[in-house]
């Protein structure tokens, strides 16, 4: 499941969205939104908690916002697929078990201090890189590119003694995901009695 809190730039894009808040919900990804104009149009930054993995929406329209959650969703397996670097059939795992994480999501008002601090620094890098490109990225790959960027920003949280990087952070975690997934799967097939042969969907 995904958990979205919105800034209150990003509320009246997304009002059509948003439901009751919630607390934390239990194994839910949980993103932050926030909306800024650059060169006049409008640009989403959505950062994951645990990693500050930022994904860069840039130059929306109102048809792209009320889509927002296929858009999301649609780039986040993309993104996670093309960090990890996997051959073909793992990867065709990985965007499957990303779209599963992705089946729920919820949307809500709400900030967290600590990401809204590398949310602006986000923001700094998007207009820097801009600045120099001398226009906003157009395509997702762009975008994608542009994200890789910022994500390969040192980060640092208060209370941490080092920093990190989020692009290897949220590698990491979609790594460590194919790991339990696949020693789950093994598990299940281990419960299965002798005389009972498994079936597969491909």
């Amino acid at each position: 499941m995904l958990q979205f809190y919105l800034s209150k730039t990003l509320v009246g894009d997304l009002h059509n969205h948003l439901a009751e808040p919630q607390t934390t919900l239990p194994g839910a990804m949980q993103w932050y939104g926030h909306r800024v104009t650059v060169q006049r149009r409008k640009c989403v930054l959505m950062m994951e908690l645990q990693s500050r993995y930022c994904i860069v929406f840039a130059g929306l329209t109102k048809p792209d916002f009320e889509n927002f959650t296929e858009l999301f969703v649609e780039r986040l397996w993309r993104e996670a697929v093309s960090i990890c670097q996997l051959d073909d059939d793992q990867s065709g795992r990985l965007a499957l078990l990303a779209r599963l994480v992705s089946e729920q999501t919820h949307y809500q008002t709400g900030s967290d201090r600590s990401v809204q601090a590398h949310l602006r620094q986000a923001t700094d890098d998007l207009y820097y890189i801009t600045n120099q490109a001398g226009r906003l990225p157009d395509s997702a790959e762009e975008q994608f590119g542009c994200g890789v960027k910022i994500n390969q920003m040192l980060r640092k949280c208060k209370g941490d003694k080092d920093y990190f990087v989020p692009l290897k952070l949220f590698r990491s975690f979609w790594l460590n995901m194919m790991e339990f997934d696949q020693q789950r799967q093994a598990e299940k097939e281990r419960e299965l009695p002798d005389n009972v042969v498994p079936f597969r969907r491909r």
